[in-house]
C-alpha cells in the first residue's frame, strides 16, 4: 500500500476556516438570505416582492430570536413548562438551531432526566461543535446520568477549546472523583475553576464541591471557609443553579452536624425551585 500523501498545511487551515464559516453560518442562515437579498436590491433596486421578503426574513429571524431570549428567561426563573414550549418553539422554527436544542437538553436536565438532556445536548454539540459551553453542559449531562468517562472526554474537550471555562473544571472534577482519581487532582481542577470564575453560580458550584472535598479529607477550617464564600453567592444566581446550591450546602452542614442550618437550606432549595430535580430530596430532608 502506497503512504498516504499529507496535506499541505495551507490547505489544512483553508478547509478549518471554511468548517468554522459553515458552523457560523449554521447558527445564523439568516445571514445568507439577507446578503443575497441585499445584492438583489442594489441590482434590480426595491421591487415589492423583494422587500416583502426582506421584511418576512427580517421577522422570521427577530421572532426566533425573542423565542430563545424568553425561554433563557424563563428557565432562569425555574418556570420549565413555559421554557419548554418557547425552546421547542424555536426549534421548530430552525430544527438545526444549537441554542434552542441546548435550551431544551437544560429543561429535561433541571426536571431530571439526564439521558433525554444527554441527548438534546449531543444533537446541539453536533451543530456547533467547537463551543465550550455546549460540551460543558453535556458533560454534566454525562455525569448525572453515570457516565463519568464520557463526561471527563466532554469536559477536556471543552478546556481544549477555552482553558478559561470554570465550569468544565467543576464537570471534571466531578468525572475524576467519580473515577476514583487522588483527591489531590480533583481539588487542583476545581482551584482551577476558581481562579477563572465569573459568574456567581459557577463560583458558588466550584466552592461546594470544594468544600465537600476538603469535609471528606477532614479539613474542617478550610471547608468552612468555602461553605461561607458559597453561601454569599447564591442571592446572584439563577433559581435552579440556586435551589441545587441550597440541596448541595443542606447537605454538606448535615455532615457538619449542623442539623437546624440544613434544614434552613433544603426548605429553601424546595421553594426556590418546587418543580426541580432536587425538590421532593429537598423536602423529605426539611422534614427529617
Amino acid at each position: 500500500m502506497l503512504p498516504s500523501t499529507p496535506r499541505p498545511a495551507h490547505t489544512s487551515w483553508a478547509a478549518a476556516q471554511l468548517a468554522w464559516l459553515g458552523r457560523q453560518l449554521l447558527l445564523v442562515p439568516e445571514a445568507v438570505l439577507l446578503l443575497a437579498l441585499l445584492c438583489l436590491h442594489s441590482a434590480l433596486g426595491a421591487p415589492p416582492l423583494l422587500a416583502l421578503c426582506g421584511l418576512l426574513l427580517t421577522a422570521y429571524f427577530g421572532a426566533r430570536t425573542a423565542l430563545l431570549a424568553l425561554a433563557r428567561r424563563a428557565l432562569r426563573a425555574a418556570s420549565y413548562a413555559r421554557a419548554a414550549r418557547l425552546a421547542r418553539l424555536a426549534r421548530w422554527l430552525y430544527p438545526a438551531s444549537a441554542d434552542a436544542q441546548a435550551l431544551c437538553g437544560s429543561v429535561l436536565l433541571a426536571r431530571g432526566d439526564a439521558a433525554a438532556a444527554t441527548e438534546a445536548f449531543r444533537q446541539a454539540v453536533a451543530f456547533y461543535p467547537l463551543q465550550a459551553d455546549l460540551r460543558t453542559a453535556l458533560s454534566a449531562a454525562l455525569l448525572e446520568a453515570g457516565n463519568p468517562l464520557a463526561a471527563r472526554d466532554e469536559a477536556l474537550r471543552a478546556l481544549a477549546i477555552s482553558p478559561r471555562c470554570a465550569a468544565a473544571f467543576l464537570q471534571l472534577a466531578g468525572a475524576e472523583e467519580q473515577l476514583a482519581g487522588p483527591p489531590e487532582l480533583v481539588e487542583r481542577h476545581l482551584r482551577a475553576g476558581l481562579a477563572v470564575a465569573t459568574t456567581p453560580a459557577d463560583e458558588a458550584a466550584l466552592r461546594c464541591a470544594l468544600a465537600a472535598l476538603l469535609l471528606d479529607q477532614g479539613r474542617a477550617t478550610e471547608a468552612q471557609l468555602a461553605l461561607v464564600g458559597a453561601e454569599r453567592l447564591l442571592a446572584r444566581c439563577p433559581a435552579p443553579q440556586r435551589a441545587s446550591l441550597h440541596f448541595y450546602l443542606g447537605e454538606l452542614l448535615r455532615l457538619n452536624g449542623d442539623i437546624e442550618a440544613a434544614r434552613s437550606h433544603f426548605r429553601a432549595s424546595e421553594t426556590t425551585d418546587p418543580h426541580g430535580r432536587f425538590a421532593a430530596a429537598a423536602w423529605r430532608a426539611a422534614r427529617s
